[in-house]
């Protein structure tokens, strides 16, 4: 039995384990940080702007809270069986737990600056106050989990989960401010910020898995028409908190999230304006909370999602596809192959950054969120609740829509019967990403949404 805790030399471990064991391991070993990112990245709030090296801190509402490793510091470990208890930690080496019986590792307020390999037959938990908090620089630093983990309150599966240091959003440098706020909703909410404070509050709600990346080139555009835009990373995204329940990836879960986001920052009826699964947010949140919004614009958008749909079909089943079985189908690796990313990630945008991020963050979706957001975009279906919208609504919509056809835009479009106002934009030639597709699109989409604004009273 090994177990590790803080201001504990290697030599004494052995003879202390029992003692500490009695006094830690009843509690910490079965306790894990709810609704904290799996990503081990900053928490900061609307009033604490993430720091230059993402992966230096945590912070919630109070303020900053580090992990003063000043106890224990591991060089090159390696664990062969028991329970291991790792509190107050630096491991600046390669920590590698090989255990073939069950058991349990805790880590608490560690940070990893090498390697953490963990390959045992027991649970795996990461908790405490800091969680792990992962300041390593090297691109090769690699989290590998065998058997069941449990990472900040969230499970991974499988033998093919590795979360390397590069995460998508270093692919990109956009003028905007990474945040974080913890709501009401119990939900750690990533965010990005960009544009005068005293600007018209914009929020722009990314499609299924698209996350911040998918508006990092509108974003700014709409800051300098001065405008606050506001980018959140919907559940199961970028560094959002990723709950293991499938039920949490419903649409009215997501709008509550949103929600809760504008009375935490307390926004002023902010313009929603989302796309694809996004767009659909954007109706929940203009039904079941239009006193808190100003106007929704609506981008790849219907009323209902059609399973029939050769895209749908083919990202359900992957029909006609040798290389895809359907994303229900990888229950098994717990990761899906890279040939579906390269389909599904293809993108008409010139921007190779773009295109590298936007790749990455799909990679970095754990599989059983992509499972989770699939279902409930494919069970949307609003087309009876689109008269209790009585907003103003624009939609954007681009004439080589693969997922949503001109038929889908007209049943929209008379299942808002009482909206305040409909304005209806057909982009030739774009496809589902209306807004991203190219430069042309970005100012196209920019503008449309500029001048909707400025004409809603």
């Amino acid at each position: 039995m090994y177990i590790f805790k803080n201001r504990t030399k290697l030599s004494t471990i052995i003879l202390a384990s029992i003692l500490s064991l009695s006094a830690c391991s009843d509690d910490d070993s079965n306790s894990v940080a709810p609704s904290t990112s799996e990503e081990h990245e900053h928490h900061a709030t609307e009033e604490h702007s993430s720091a230059a090296d993402e992966h230096s801190h945590h912070a919630t509402e109070s303020g900053d809270h580090k992990s003063e490793s000043s106890g224990l510091t591991l060089g090159d470990e390696n664990i062969k069986d028991g329970i291991i208890f790792l509190q107050d930690t630096t491991i600046n080496g390669v920590l590698t737990v090989n255990a073939s019986t069950p058991g349990a590792t805790v880590l608490k307020n560690v940070k990893v600056t090498g390697n953490l390999l963990i390959k045992r037959s027991g649970r795996v938990d990461f908790s405490g106050s800091a969680d792990v908090v992962h300041v390593g620089s090297s691109n090769t630093d690699v989290y590998a989990f065998e058997d069941n983990a449990k990472v900040n309150g969230h499970h991974f599966m499988g033998k093919n989960n590795t979360f390397t240091t590069k995460r998508f959003s270093d692919y990109q440098k956009v003028d905007w401010t990474e945040k974080a706020a913890h709501l009401s909703t119990g939900i750690h909410f990533a965010y990005t910020v960009t544009g005068d404070e005293k600007g018209a509050p914009v929020i722009l709600i990314h499609g299924l898995v698209d996350g911040r990346v998918s508006w990092s080139q509108v974003a700014p555009q709409l800051a300098k028409k001065g405008y606050r835009v506001y980018v959140p990373e919907l559940r199961g995204n970028g560094k959002t908190d990723k709950p293991i329940e499938e039920s949490a990836y419903s649409i009215k879960e997501l709008a509550k999230d949103i929600a809760a986001f504008i009375d935490k920052l307390e926004l002023n009826k902010p313009h929603i304006v989302g796309h694809s699964f996004g767009s659909f947010v954007a109706q929940e949140l203009s039904i079941s909370y239009a006193d808190k919004i100003g106007s929704i614009t609506l981008i790849g958008s219907a009323a209902s999602v059609d399973k029939k749909n050769a895209t749908i079909d083919w990202l359900l089943n992957g029909t006609d596809d040798k290389l895809f079985d359907g994303v229900y189908a990888y229950d098994s690796t717990q990761k899906l192959p890279d040939t579906f990313y390269e389909k599904w990630g293809n993108s008409t945008n010139p921007d190779k950054d773009f295109q590298t991020a936007h790749l990455e963050h799909l990679h970095q979706v754990p599989y059983y969120a992509w499972k989770f957001l699939v279902k409930n975009f494919v069970a949307v279906d609003n087309a009876k609740r689109l008269s209790s919208i009585s907003s103003n609504v624009q939609i954007i919509w681009g004439s080589k829509d693969a997922i949503f056809d001109k038929k889908s835009q007209e049943t929209l479009q008379k299942g808002l019967d009482k909206a305040i106002s409909i304005e209806f934009h057909e982009i030739k030639d774009a496809d589902h990403n209306t807004h991203l597709g190219s430069k042309a699109a970005v100012e196209t989409v920019t503008d449309y949404i500029d001048n909707f604004i400025k004409g809603v009273k």
